[in-house]
């Protein structure tokens, strides 16, 4: 063990906790607020509270990835897992695009595995590379599904559909922080494999601060870059979003919240038949989900050689 470099990594892991859910934030709360129901502060609030109770319960389910393929890991390769994950966070948060932190964390791992001959469990890596596919397109696919179900069958009486929506999309936002707090800070939490209780604190406490200080860019980008949403819309979207991952978590398979939130909102905004969609903004969001394992993998090869 090498004290001074696996305190740099819990420091690390802090910081990626904190980015993580500065960007997340966005497929959490960015509905809710960006429609106008709640204020920016309590969005907040919402999404801490989700966030701290899924890393704390259903978090370790996420150790899996580290596990299935770093077995045995020494602390310069928990460092260079969690530097090149967060160099690849930085960058989004520069170019506020919400990235992909279940892709570019696993891409990480792979590539450190790789580098080091340790990467053998193929069979749960085409699971993950399967829910990566999947997720999306079965996002976007039922967005417009239940859109379309909703305009034909909702109930006619305007104020109890409305009061309806919005209670629901209060519940929706907190289980879309819960599920980003199990499956992706979880994920963050399981890397320092010989301190997991300690970086389960740092990464907690790190998205406390990343949710109040990070998240203005990831939130404007998601609720005003795509669509003006609609209550349905975003309803349906944090459904999907949360479902998804919540599945996910359950089979130890890191899922993007991002990703399937933005799908959900991509389908539902194709039902609606909304022509204010920012073609640029979506196009710079799923090319992000592409680059970022690919940009893990590469930078946890590369940083592994060069510590050694």
């Amino acid at each position: 063990m090498n004290l001074s470099l696996d305190t740099i990594s819990l420091v690390l892991a802090g910081l990626l906790g904190a980015v993580v859910s500065g960007n997340n934030i966005s497929a959490c709360c960015g509905t809710i607020i960006g429609s106008g129901m709640v204020k920016r502060r309590s969005g907040i609030l919402i999404a801490v509270a989700g966030y701290l109770l899924g890393l704390l319960i259903e978090g370790p389910k996420l150790f899996k990835v580290r596990q299935a393929f770093l077995p045995t890991e020494t602390s310069s390769e928990i460092f260079s897992i969690l530097l090149a994950t967060l160099l690849i966070f930085i960058g989004g948060e520069l170019t506020r695009v919400p990235l992909s932190l279940s892709k570019a964390l696993t891409g990480t791992i792979l590539g450190v595995s790789f580098a080091i001959g340790a990467l053998q469990q193929t069979s749960y890596l085409v699971l993950i590379l399967m829910f990566w596919v999947s997720a999306p397109i079965v996002a976007t696919a039922l967005g417009l599904f239940f859109v379309r179900l909703d305009d034909r069958y909702s109930p006619r009486n305007l104020w109890v559909k409305l009061s309806l929506l919005k209670a629901g999309l209060v519940v929706m936002a907190f289980l879309s922080a819960y599920v980003t707090g199990s499956n992706a800070l979880g994920l963050i939490a399981g890397v320092p494999s010989n301190q997991p209780l300690i970086a389960t604190v740092f990464v907690g406490l790190g998205s406390v601060l990343g949710a109040s200080v990070l998240g203005r860019g990831a939130l404007r980008r998601l609720t005003e870059g795509i669509y003006s949403l609609r209550y349905p819309n975003a309803f349906y979207s944090q459904l999907l979003g949360a479902g998804t991952v919540e599945l996910a978590n359950q089979l130890g398979v890191p899922v993007s919240t991002t990703e399937t939130v933005s799908s959900g909102i991509i389908g539902s905004g194709l039902a609606s038949k909304m022509r204010v969609m920012n073609s640029r903004n979506v196009f710079l969001i799923v090319a992000s989900w592409v680059i970022s394992p690919a940009l893990g993998f590469l930078l946890g090869y590369g940083l592994t050689l060069m510590i050694g």
